[in-house]
């Protein structure tokens, strides 16, 4: 991913040895595929900041910045509460971001890729779960959702973890986006936001569409988010360093206010956004009491310093399509 062009971002199946930390993947859901593995986020450091529970992985974005040496290796990962009542309004107190990043040669992983093999040991798995142990891990955790946040997992536990599906991420066409007659899917897509569905455009009713569309207020950001995801509905991922977000909304009071960045004190930019289509594949449910969000914005730091400690803490805006 470049940052020069809009990249979008597609869920698939895929057996999980193949989300392994060396294929350096783009994921969601299951356990997180950390990069340092010495120095992995804790427990106490994913605490949502209204409950204090412990947030679960949401999914993890490889976006190295090959012209930089120490980030050849790149990965941002998001952390979520899972407890809906803390999922609140444009307040993004309930998640967390986390950048990671390696030079080309470090002590974890070979300097040419890893090829596709199922039965290759890794050399890092038995020293990371010593280490790992080591450092208070067996105190800190509750043995009935983890044995190890790495490599495993109990039964119980996973039924608490989400999903795991790979992210495959190719360019949006712009043509397709230019040229596509959005009309009808626009008014499908609007109502499915408004009920928590989209990504599933199947047995909408049209007249229930037409007097959904006649109700709905006039919001030309909305109109310009439907219009421009219409020809790929199951997006959950839109990745434009650099760019400018694609919200969701211009009718709620979202403050956008990025904070320097707290490791070198420099700039920080849009990188990167979640769509609500991800919650269709990740089944938190429909009801008042599900985690939910309209689009989530990651902010990081322009220049992805390599000051500060290894996994370094980013800014996520949330912005809600209805408040």
């Amino acid at each position: 991913m470049t940052g020069k062009d809009v990249d979008i971002g597609f869920l698939e199946e895929k057996d999980s040895w193949l989300l392994h930390p060396r294929f350096f993947p783009s994921k969601v859901g299951g356990k997180p595929s950390w990069l340092d593995l010495n120095n992995i986020v804790l427990p106490s450091d994913l605490t949502c900041k209204h409950c204090n529970e412990v947030m679960i992985f949401l999914c993890q974005i490889y976006a190295p910045f090959e012209e930089k040496d120490d980030s050849f290796h790149r990965t941002l990962f998001i952390f979520i509460c899972k407890n809906g009542p803390c999922c609140r309004p444009n307040n993004s107190d309930n998640l967390k971001v986390y950048r990671c990043q390696l030079p080309r040669k470090n002590d974890f992983y070979s300097f040419e890729p890893h090829e596709e093999n199922k039965n290759e040991v890794f050399p890092m798995d038995k020293k990371h779960q010593v280490l790992h142990w080591q450092k208070g891990h067996k105190q800190n955790c509750d043995n009935s959702l983890e044995e190890d946040h790495y490599f495993t997992v109990t039964e119980s536990g996973k039924s608490i973890l989400f999903k795991e599906w790979e992210l495959i991420v190719d360019e949006e066409d712009k043509e397709d986006v230019k040229n596509v007659d959005t009309n009808q899917e626009m008014e499908k897509l609007r109502k499915l936001m408004h009920e928590q569905k989209a990504g599933t455009l199947n047995d909408i009713n049209e007249s229930e569409l037409e007097e959904y569309a006649g109700n709905m207020p006039e919001d030309k950001v909305y109109n310009k988010f439907t219009k421009r995801i219409a020809k790929h509905p199951d997006q959950v991922l839109r990745y434009d360093r650099g760019g400018t977000p694609l919200w969701i909304t211009g009718s709620n009071n979202t403050i956008i206010d990025v904070p320097n960045c707290q490791y070198c004190n420099g700039e920080r930019k849009f990188e990167f956004q979640i769509m609500p289509q991800l919650l269709n594949y990740i089944n938190v449910g429909i009801d008042l009491n599900s985690i939910d969000w309209g689009v989530l914005a990651v902010y990081t730091c322009k220049d992805s310093c390599n000051s500060g400690p290894a996994y370094k803490e980013e800014i996520l805006i949330k912005q809600d399509l209805n408040t």
